[in-house]
């Protein structure tokens, strides 16, 4: 393979492929990204408890072939295992999505208790935070700007906010508009949140660039 190898899966692993996207690629909406690292690659077809119905919707092609029909997955090569994106063709942008397992689903259940057995801070990596629409985008785009996170807070309610650089100052602004992400998914694209996370309920924290160190408010916000 003489290009290089933009993705940390090996070229040749198996990926689970919408049938219509191999001649339609322009239908693509969404991507998985499950616990063992690998890929679905999605037209919205729904996968059930029909295996022909399934094998009709899909197939079994590899990461290399899957990425010469659908360049713009190469966007996602860091995104953590256990999450998704949805594809907004219009903006060439993936909005991130940390994806919600079946309650009833014993091994997805074994996971959460695994995940949260694992987690070394206050609450769950379940837990939802919200994040400004900057952090929850990945853009396509060459000259995108590096996301990074420059305000963090956790509400009186112990809730999270996390705010990105796109938002030229949150203190000045009454609403800042956000989306959801699990806590755990917000700490692994953004490592550098998570000196953080033990903080108190009410305590807020920021930074005047992406390398700088983090600063906490203390009342008067100075």
């Amino acid at each position: 393979m003489s290009e290089e190898w933009l993705m940390r899966q090996d070229p040749h692993s198996a990926v689970i492929f919408a049938q219509s996207l191999i001649e339609h690629p322009e239908r693509l909406e969404y991507v998985l990204l499950d616990e063992e690292d690998d890929w679905l690659v999605s037209d919205g077809s729904k996968l059930g408890g029909d295996s022909e119905r399934n094998h009709e919707l899909y197939a079994t092609v590899c990461l290399h072939d899957t990425v010469e029909m659908v360049p713009q997955l190469t966007a996602l090569a860091g995104l953590p295992a256990g999450m998704g994106a949805n594809w907004d063709a219009e903006t060439a942008t993936w909005e991130l999505l940390s994806p919600t397992d079946p309650l009833d689903d014993e091994e997805a259940s074994e996971r959460r208790a695994a995940r949260v057995a694992d987690w070394p801070h206050p609450g769950s990596p379940m837990d939802e935070a919200n994040l400004s629409l900057g952090l929850m985008e990945i853009s396509t785009a060459a000259d995108a700007p590096a996301r990074s996170v420059r305000y963090v807070s956790r509400e009186d309610d112990g809730r999270w906010m996390f705010v990105g650089f796109e938002v030229p100052d949150p203190d000045e602004q009454t609403e800042v508009e956000v989306d959801t992400l699990e806590l755990g998914h917000v700490a692994q694209l953004y490592p550098e949140v998570v000196e953080l996370l033990d903080a108190e309920p009410g305590e807020v924290f920021f930074r005047e660039a992406p390398d700088a160190e983090w600063l906490q408010v203390i009342d008067d916000g100075e």
